[in-house]
Formats: C-alpha cells, sequence, structure tokens
C-alpha cells in the first residue's frame, strides 16, 4: 500500500491543490492522513474477519456509492481529515468522497483480474508493519525513555 499511496500521492496532491484550494504541506498530510486512516480501518475490517466486504468492495469499484463500507470509509476519512487537519465538514466529506474512489481503483487496478485474499493480506500487512516500523524508529529517535513514560 506503501508503493500506492507513492505512485498516487503526485497527482492527488495536484487535485487536492487545484480542486480543494488545500496548501501543497496541506495536500501532503491529506495524504498522510489518507494513508494511516485506511491501514487501520482495513485492518480492524481484517482482523473482524471482513475480508470478504474489503473484497467486495475493491473488486466492485464501479458500484462504490452503494457499498456500506466504502460510506463507512469516507466517514471514517472525513472525520480524520476534521481533527487532523482542521477542515470543515463539507470540504472533509468532498475531498474523502475524491480520493477514496481514487485509492480503490488503484487497488483494483494493481493486479489483473480480482483481488485475492492473500493480496489483500499482503497489502494491509506491509502496510501496517511500515506503520509500526516508522513508529519504532520515531521513538527510537526521541529516546527509548519515551517508552517507559
Amino acid at each position: 500500500m506503501t508503493e500506492l499511496f507513492s505512485k498516487l500521492s503526485p497527482e492527488l496532491i495536484s487535485n487536492l491543490t487545484s480542486s480543494f484550494g488545500l496548501s501543497n504541506d496541506q495536500a501532503s498530510q491529506t495524504i498522510s492522513t489518507t494513508k494511516d486512516s485506511l491501514v487501520s480501518s482495513l485492518g480492524k475490517e481484517v482482523s473482524s474477519g471482513n475480508m470478504d466486504g474489503i473484497l467486495s468492495m475493491v473488486n466492485n469499484s464501479s458500484n462504490l456509492t452503494s457499498n456500506p463500507m466504502f460510506s463507512g470509509l469516507v466517514s471514517k476519512l472525513a472525520q480524520d481529515y476534521g481533527s487532523k487537519l482542521g477542515l470543515s465538514s463539507e470540504k472533509t466529506m468532498a475531498i474523502a468522497s475524491f480520493i477514496l474512489p481514487k485509492i480503490i481503483s488503484a487497488i483494483s487496478g494493481s493486479k489483473s483480474g480480482n483481488i485475492e485474499k492473500t493480496d489483500l493480506m499482503s497489502m494491509v500487512g506491509s502496510a501496517a508493519g511500515d506503520a509500526i516500523k516508522n513508529k519504532a524508529s520515531d521513538a527510537l529517535k526521541k529516546g527509548l525513555g519515551n517508552f517507559f513514560k
């Protein structure tokens, strides 16, 4: 998923600045927040056993607006944008509704044929692993004393 975000970031940042009036910094923060939020949300869905729900959403990306998981992810993204970026609820919903279909489409297009459970586990697992590595790295940079506070 990290690779996917790296590929999409320039286009998304450009669209966020031109279509939504965000600064480059806000657009970059939006991408980072999107990645963190999706990894967390999809990880929770996987751990609760809802792999089929995720696969249905990813493999039927032409019907996203009628998918309940998609609606839930849009709402969660909008909430995270509001809390982390301080944007209005109208703007956060518009941004989430713009970004999420692009990401799901990129996931769907990352493989010919349908995305399978093993593909999904690989994407979510590597993204979660990267997130854990980054948190550990940040903690080490700040000093091991932070672990004991």
